[in-house]
């Protein structure tokens, strides 16, 4: 079934601020945060868990229409590999859209109102009804530029039973569909040994309607949103030197925040990626990221890719010492 609102939504992210001022209101999403992943000097393997301002979860900024529009075009071109909705999930993403549906309007009056059973969206220029979507999330991924992730409670622990996840670093929605946090997280060298039982424990213990929030990082050398492949895992790209890494490399940033819905008892999971080329570093950011990608264990570096795009960023980092 092709999207019904993909082009609507792609379309009206570029008349933004026709629309905008039709309804004289003023353009002035903030600027798009870069929330810096890092508290240490060096890498060290934690959730990295902080607390959540309730006023700012899932808050408008600057990227938004940009991201709304490509995530339009995936689920129009690509939407099985970015949807799912497993049976036991259809609860929590009905309770996700009506908590949504009161937390946007409420706490971002100037770009979201109640209309009828949906909500208009000042972001996109777009009225979102959920009869003319397959269920809540195939919505919600029309509303937000965060990937969302359903998981369910189950005899073999938490499970991914639905998401909407356009943007993916080096992981396929369709191949972690079903599976508990253990088996999502398998490639991720010492999960088992020092995140697993922490991870599980948030899960378990997260008090409903408290949001945490924790962000992860890789570096990259293709902008493009969308990575479900193993393109980190190829070999270098010798093109990239140090006199061009700051423009080639992008630091990608997850923001990923956790929240137990309180009717279903799932936990929500959300991923807002940011991207900045190393070249937009201010000097402490990138002296930083030196000292972090020279004290990364070799299996962490090899699984984020880093022998693809590593020495040619410290190159650039070094120079700018």
């Amino acid at each position: 079934m092709e999207d019904p609102f993909a082009f609507l939504v792609a379309s009206r992210c570029c008349d933004t601020l026709r629309f905008m001022q039709e309804q004289r209101r003023p353009i002035m999403l903030p600027p798009e945060p870069f929330p810096w992943p890092f508290d240490g000097d060096v890498y060290r393997m934690a959730m990295g868990l902080r607390s959540q301002d309730p006023t700012q979860w899932l808050a408008p900024d600057a990227g938004w229409p940009a991201q709304l529009a490509e995530r339009a075009r995936l689920l129009r071109d690509r939407k099985w590999d970015v949807l799912a909705l497993m049976p036991e999930a259809k609860a929590a993403a009905a309770e996700l859209l009506a908590l949504l549906r009161l937390h946007l309007p409420t706490r971002f009056p100037d770009w979201f109102a109640l209309t009828g059973d949906g909500l208009r969206s000042q972001v996109t220029g777009t009225v979102l009804d959920p009869s003319s979507f397959d269920h809540p999330l195939h919505m919600l991924a029309h509303l937000l530029p965060d990937d969302l992730c359903l998981l369910t409670a189950s005899a073999g622990g938490w499970r991914l039973t639905g998401g909407a996840v356009c943007f993916p670093s080096h992981w396929f929605l369709p191949h972690k569909l079903g599976k508990p946090l253990p088996g999502i997280h398998r490639p991720v060298p010492g999960y088992d040994a020092t995140l697993a039982t922490p991870v599980d424990r948030l899960f378990d213990t997260l008090a409903p309607g408290r949001t945490v929030w924790r962000a992860n990082w890789t570096l990259s050398d293709d902008p493009v949103l969308f990575q479900p492949g193993t393109a980190a895992h190829k070999p270098a790209d010798e093109t990239i030197q140090a006199g061009n890494a700051g423009d080639r490399l992008l630091m990608r940033v997850e923001r990923q925040t956790v929240r137990k819905l309180p009717e279903s008892g799932a936990v929500l999971f959300t991923i807002r990626t940011h991207q900045r080329p190393l070249s937009a570093l201010d000097p402490d950011q990138r002296r930083h990221f030196a000292a972090i990608l020279r004290s990364l264990p070799d299996e962490i570096a090899a699984y984020k890719g880093l022998h693809r795009t590593g020495p040619a960023a410290l190159s650039f980092l070094d120079r700018l010492s």
